[in-house]
């Protein structure tokens, strides 16, 4: 028997709370070139991403940086894609929401060799599917 309690603690779960700016990151490869990814781990998580923003600790060769969101970065997944990103840029999202198994992909080249690259994503999750 579902009691009113019971239904405000379930329906809680599906209003939409700030991400904490999950963060991934990468060493860059002798060819200045990498990729990092992030997405949702629980079970029943979603996110509804509204940027990813990019950067690379250090900026002698400006890297580009393309985005993707899916289960692999590939032609079909692709976001947007910044020639800022070394020194900086953000990529937004279209009312996306991605669940459990889909990650969001930065995957940068023409960087500096042996330097760290993070992507941030900003937005909500989650846990089901929002309402």
């Amino acid at each position: 028997m579902t009691t009113p309690n019971t239904m405000q603690a379930q329906s809680g779960l599906h209003t939409p709370k700030p991400l904490n700016q999950p963060f991934a990151r990468v060493t860059l490869d002798s060819n200045g070139n990498g990729i990092a990814s992030l997405g949702p781990q629980r079970v029943r998580e979603h996110w509804q991403p509204t940027s990813a923003s990019v950067s690379v600790a250090t900026n002698t060769k400006e890297a580009q940086c393309s985005v993707y969101m899916g289960t692999v970065a590939n032609s079909t997944t692709f976001l947007g894609q910044t020639a800022t990103g070394s020194t900086g840029d953000t990529c937004g999202f279209n009312g996306q929401d991605i669940q459990t198994g889909m990650q969001i992909f930065a995957q940068w080249k023409g960087g500096d060799p042996g330097s760290v690259a993070t992507v941030v994503v900003n937005g909500t999750y989650t846990i089901g599917a929002p309402s």
